[in-house]
């Protein structure tokens, strides 16, 4: 009988304790502070101290662990889409994104997108021509090789790529690698190839792709009679070309001014001293009637005649570089103004101060004289843009 009353009793102590808010609050709080190390961000409601019986204004206080929960960055940076992670990439530059993809391989696979790699910069660099071939098969469209040294190793074998624009300006590489390099190119628009050693198998790869319209080939050595018959007859879509200091023969210099293009615009073809003469200039000038740029420097036996010629024919004329060509005279270049179209001519070299302030007395202000001493054209850089190739910026 005892028994039975203390179970009572028991239990309704026990009841009673569950509805009195002061010890049903400090179990609360007992309970929070256990699980404070198991949820420190979770947000708890706990019943406290009413001010009397039927008090409930203030029974629920919400509390705020003081410690906030540390999220893992990179476990965050990983479970980001891959779209998100190629949209971040093109704003590092090349050598943190080959770190970046040295990191896994889900980055690798990522840093290996052909965008990311369209346009790339290796000037004054050394290279092998194993990592020439690698990196061509990420999808570069526009490479620059300025004055870089391209190794050959035993791996000289380079894949078909995409190239569209090639600078090799001043680059050290060995005729069997240029051969086999641009025997990859199938879709080269621009080249150039300035101050490189040439022969007729090199050519023969340039003619090979047809849509090109931009070649420099200035100070290149090893251009025979047969290389400019290449030239003139395959590449029917050129539009500017340079060929100047090439030591080409006077037969070659007369066929290129027979047989180039209709469609060239800017064409440089200084140099030749002796060998272009006033019968190639009139030649040159009826058949490229859309002529915008012409350089025809260090030509010392043109005359008046060569300047007559294209007063009558080239209409579209805008800049005629004409410097140390000591037989033109004032009075034939006072003609080029009626040129509706001409804007500049360079004559470095050519008049005494007198006559040379005399000519530009008479021009006027709307043609610029003597404003630019190094030709552009077909260049792949020029001026302070040393970060471009033909107006394509190549470098992050």
């Amino acid at each position: 009988m005892t028994s039975t009353k203390r179970k009572h009793t028991t239990i309704a102590q026990n009841d009673l304790d569950h509805e009195n808010p002061i010890i049903n609050g400090k179990k609360n709080l007992d309970r929070l502070k256990k699980l404070k190390g198991k949820s420190k961000s979770k947000i708890v409601d706990v019943p406290t101290l009413s001010h009397g019986p039927g008090d409930v204004s203030n029974t629920f206080q919400r509390y705020r662990s003081k410690t906030r929960s540390k999220t893992d960055a990179k476990s965050n940076i990983f479970q980001l889409p891959d779209e998100i992670i190629l949209t971040i990439l093109p704003y590092l530059n090349k050598a943190s994104l080959v770190a970046f993809i040295q990191t896994c391989r889900k980055y690798r696979a990522i840093g290996y997108h052909p965008n990311l790699w369209r346009r790339i910069d290796l000037s004054y660099k050394r290279i092998g021509s194993e990592q020439l071939n690698s990196l061509l098969q990420r999808g570069t469209v526009t490479l620059k090789l300025n004055q870089s040294t391209i190794e050959e190793s035993n791996f000289t074998y380079i894949e078909p790529s995409a190239l569209c624009h090639l600078d090799l300006t001043a680059a050290i590489i060995s005729t069997d690698l240029l051969l086999n390099l641009l025997r990859s190119c199938t879709s080269l628009c621009k080249l150039s190839l300035e101050s490189v050693p040439l022969n007729y198998k090199i050519v023969k790869k340039i003619v090979a792709n047809v849509q090109l319209d931009t070649l420099n080939l200035a100070m290149c050595t090893g251009i025979t009679f047969e290389c400019c018959r290449l030239i003139t007859n395959k590449l029917l879509s050129l539009r500017s070309l340079n060929i100047a200091w090439t030591e080409l023969s006077s037969q070659s210099i007369q066929y290129i001014c027979e047989t180039i293009p209709r469609c060239i615009e800017n064409l440089n073809i200084s140099g030749h001293r002796y060998n272009l003469t006033d019968d190639c200039m009139q030649t040159l000038v009826h058949r490229a009637f859309r002529l915008h740029f012409l350089d025809i420097s260090d030509s010392v036996v043109i005359s008046d005649q060569s300047i007559i010629a294209l007063r009558q024919h080239s209409r579209l004329l805008e800049h005629l570089s004409a410097s140390r060509c000591y037989l033109l005279s004032p009075s034939a270049l006072i003609t080029l103004k009626s040129l509706p179209a001409f804007t500049a001519l360079d004559i470095f070299g050519t008049l005494a101060q007198l006559p040379l302030q005399q000519l530009r007395n008479e021009l006027g202000t709307r043609i610029h004289l003597n404003m630019f001493p190094l030709s552009n054209i077909a260049r792949p850089t020029t001026g302070i843009q040393r970060t471009s190739l033909w107006g394509l910026r190549t470098r992050s």
